[in-house]
């Protein structure tokens, strides 16, 4: 394998950071150990900072669960932050969006190359599972890419839509086209059924996945193609493996960060970038959200601080931190949730309303919670999406959400933001579900074509 494949200098090349020739003129350190052994591999993937660490925050910026006051959306000093926001059809986005997942996909193309000159039998385990977590890993990192950079799947029109450019190999002698929606999301699958053959299936260091995260992937998968087969199976076994749920009534309601960080419904841990539009101490959550929790609700306590104007900040990171990044890793709550809507649409009412009051009842003060009655699909489906809703907040999967509903007819909303004397607002099936590719990856490589306006 060439050397120059391995030294992280092409990190920056592939990105179109700098270019070939400054690339070529720069002479390799002969004292870089070129990786080669299975703990150079593992060593690469514990890189938490880059593999786990630094996901696009703009599902969670585009999203409709907070709002900025005019003088905070004045006062943020980036224009691309603003753009974002008010979701305006010409946003340039840093690179590093883009960047910084396919950082991963890089890693990860780098260990399976390695791996293809390392003897297997020799530590079939070790092998296995290196293998098994750099397929999730790259797999991973593109399911994050598609939240912000392609349109809703559905499954007439993903053979014409653009998907992601699918990156194989860790060689920078080349450059690559986009996919189409279809062939990304095929991709995806592919790498996660092959990871949940390889991985293990016990949860140990939380920054690693497994075969439950694996699993818990594809069921997040299913719900971004409406596959609500795959969701179903997936989810169940997942949950069959790991089904771990807090009581919420253990927590501290006055803590400023209840969940501790790699708390016990954490199945993979991974956070976003920073980024001033979901700063605590300036997002607003929507009032109309803060509502809908009723009294004995612990949510309403645990997710939320009260700003004493009026007004309330989010607190419930599941990562223990409160700062102006999310959590965009894998839950038991969302599995439940994923399990409880995918068996509503595959009819089976019962068990999806089983599922949703078994999570529920870990949400309330003891003793307080009602199993809820529901007795038709429409009714448990409204149900369940609002109680997703009322959960899954700033885990960067609303803006995933908000798209893959506005496939379905049934669940079309027009989304709106006011600034000021201006509202903006977001239609069903908007090109702008799909942000611009920055211009600077455009530059880099031609052959990626931009997102349609």
């Amino acid at each position: 394998m060439k050397i120059k494949n391995i030294i992280f200098m092409s990190l920056w090349i592939f990105l179109g950071l700098t270019s070939c020739d400054k690339y070529l003129d720069v002479k390799p350190d002969q004292k870089m150990l070129v990786p080669k052994t299975l703990a150079d591999c593992d060593a690469l993937l514990d890189n938490r900072t880059t593999m786990n660490s630094n996901f696009s925050p703009v599902p969670d910026i585009a999203s409709d669960h907070y709002y900025l006051t005019d003088v905070s959306f004045n006062a943020i000093a980036n224009s691309e932050d603003r753009n974002i926001y008010k979701w305006d059809a010409k946003t340039d986005l840093a690179t590093n969006h883009w960047q910084a997942p396919y950082k991963v996909v890089l890693i990860a193309n780098q260990v399976l190359a390695l791996l293809d000159d390392i003897i297997r039998d020799k530590n079939v385990m070790d092998y296995d599972r290196i293998k098994g977590e750099a397929l999730f890993y790259r797999a991973y990192a593109w399911m994050q890419l598609a939240h912000v950079f392609t349109l809703g799947y559905a499954s007439e029109t993903a053979k014409k839509n653009m998907g992601l450019v699918l990156r194989f190999s860790p060689d920078i002698d080349y450059v690559s086209p986009r996919s189409s929606l279809e062939e990304t999301y095929v991709n995806i699958k592919k790498d996660l059924e092959a990871a949940t053959t390889l991985l293990p299936e016990k949860i140990t260091v939380r920054t690693r996945p497994t075969k439950v995260a694996a699993l818990a992937a594809l069921s997040r998968l299913g719900l971004m193609m409406g596959d609500y087969v795959l969701s179903e199976k997936t989810a169940k076994e997942a949950l069959n493996l790991y089904n771990v749920l807090i009581d919420y009534n253990t927590l501290s309601k006055t803590a400023s960060a209840p969940f501790p960080r790699f708390n016990n419904e954490v199945i993979f841990h991974a956070v976003t970038l920073t980024n001033a539009c979901i700063n605590p101490t300036i997002a607003k959550i929507d009032s109309n959200l803060i509502k809908s929790y009723v009294k004995n609700d612990l949510r309403g306590n645990l997710y939320f601080k009260n700003n004493n104007n009026g007004t309330y900040a989010f607190k419930g990171r599941y990562d223990g931190a409160v700062n102006a990044s999310t959590f965009s890793g894998i839950a038991t709550d969302e599995l439940y949730f994923t399990l409880a809507e995918s068996l509503v649409r595959n009819s089976k009412l019962k068990d999806a309303i089983d599922c949703l009051n078994t999570l529920l009842k870990t949400r309330y003060v003891k003793n307080t919670y009602v199993d809820l009655i529901l007795n038709t699909k429409e009714e448990a489906l409204r149900e369940i999406l609002l109680e997703r809703n009322k959960s899954l907040i700033m885990r960067n999967l609303r803006w995933m959400d908000m798209k893959r509903l506005n496939q379905d007819k049934s669940q079309q909303k027009i989304f709106e933001r006011v600034i000021g004397s201006d509202t903006y607002f977001l239609k069903a099936d908007d090109l702008r579900y799909a942000f611009l590719i920055p211009k600077k990856v455009i530059e880099f490589n031609s052959l990626i074509q931009q997102n349609p306006r």
